[in-house]
């Protein structure tokens, strides 16, 4: 170097250039990435409706209980859980909501927003639905756009602004429900083919995502909550057969069978030789479901057959139809409540028929009820069971469909 200090020279001015260089190009693209990037993250407000909700809070490393009625603030990864007594409410930074149902958990993985105005990135919500029933409200944003994201073991869901969304999620799939707007789903399976893995859903449509499948096309936003109701699986997939004698000192039991009547697979309820006692012959299914909320439509459906009755009408007290339908539901004050509909070919005797109709005999007749939400004095929150029964002395009817319609 003391022989060539021109070449040192030179070759310090040229690295100092580069490094001059370097900063120039880097300082400007780092500040730009740092105030498109930076965010800040926010805290939610989870509300106890009912019962006791458990917020585990990450800062503490503690479950703190919440009682209805109190609001506490939770970070990112703060698990909310409510048990099926309770349900909760979560309020976002934009005011978007989600309303957890008894029996569910979600985590609160990702809540920010750009924390610069020069960003052009949208602000990001993401929880992780760990199982149970949610719904989720969305705001209209306007210029201040925010990614909602619902992610659970099956899928992950994407909500559109000023909508309302339903999901149920369990070990082995969760189903996808939207009231109004639009989602996007997709598997959470990379396995899945990338021209099916995602759907997207508009109002009043849904999907459904198994595990390691890719999501079902849209389907219907109405769903049948009765299982096997048209009774092609063995009768003790989803119901319960029994007999109910009452009070007044009967044996002979009635029977419920399965049969094939003009091709249509149904179930006969028969009793007979038991003229002057009372016998209901029930076939019951424990549906123990929580109700959309908002709730658009209630209905039930049935295709069945009268064949004999001993009674005429209703009986003495319009209750021993030959074929009836009861619900045992849970009202929004919780309070249960039950809706009955009976149907009937005769009525000689001119018995009272209070909640029957009737039909003719021996041919099959499709029953659609009205929408049961103009008509039942408090709106369902909660369906407990259907049954559907013969009742009266001797009966005999078939019933080959049942579906219990909600939307």
């Amino acid at each position: 170097m003391r022989r060539n200090p021109e070449h040192l020279a030179w070759t310090v001015t040229l690295a100092a250039f580069a490094v001059f260089c370097i900063l120039a190009i880097a300082i400007p693209l780092g500040l730009r990435w740092y105030l498109t990037h930076a965010t800040r993250a926010h805290e939610a407000q989870v509300t106890c409706l009912e019962g006791t909700a458990v917020v585990e809070d990450p800062r503490h490393g503690e479950a703190i209980p919440v009682l209805k009625g109190e609001t506490v603030s939770a970070p990112e990864g703060t698990v909310v859980s409510v048990d099926e007594t309770a349900q909760a409410v979560i309020t976002f930074f934009d005011q978007s909501q989600v309303r957890l149902f008894p029996r569910t958990s979600v985590a609160l993985e990702y809540m920010r927003t750009p924390r610069y105005s020069l960003s052009p990135r949208a602000a990001q919500i993401t929880i992780q639905a760990k199982g149970g029933r949610l719904q989720a409200n969305t705001v209209l944003r306007g210029s201040s756009p925010v990614e909602f994201r619902v992610d659970s073991l099956q899928a992950h869901t994407l909500l559109a602004e000023d909508g309302g969304y339903t999901l149920e999620i369990s070990n082995e799939r969760t189903e996808v429900i939207v009231q109004r707007g639009t989602a996007k789903v997709a598997a959470a399976s990379t396995a899945v083919p990338a021209d099916t893995a995602q759907v997207t859903l508009s109002s009043r449509q849904r999907t459904i995502v198994e595990t390691g499948q890719a999501p079902l096309a849209p389907l219907k936003a109405e769903r049948d909550l009765i299982v096997n109701g048209d009774f092609r699986a063995p009768l003790s997939t989803g119901w319960m057969a029994f007999n109910d004698q009452g009070g007044d000192g009967g044996e002979i039991d009635g029977t419920a069978s399965l049969v094939v009547d003009e091709h249509r697979p149904a179930v006969r309820l028969f009793r007979t030789g038991g003229e002057y006692n009372h016998c209901e012959t029930i076939i019951e299914q424990e549906i123990n479901r929580d109700l959309a909320d908002p709730l658009t439509t209630l209905k039930v459906r049935a295709t069945i057959k009268l064949l004999n009755q001993s009674l005429s009408g209703g009986g003495y007290l319009s209750s021993e139809y030959p074929l009836m339908i009861r619900i045992r539901y849970r009202d929004v004050y919780g309070s249960e409540n039950e809706w009955i509909h009976g149907f009937y070919y005769q009525n000689r005797d001119n018995n009272p028929t209070m909640n029957g109709q009737e039909i003719a005999q021996n041919k099959w007749y499709f029953y659609e009820s009205e929408n049961l939400l103009d008509v039942l004095p408090e709106t369902p929150s909660r369906i407990i069971w259907l049954r559907v029964y013969a009742s009266g002395w001797s009966y005999e009817s078939l019933v080959s469909e049942i579906s219990l319609i909600v939307e």
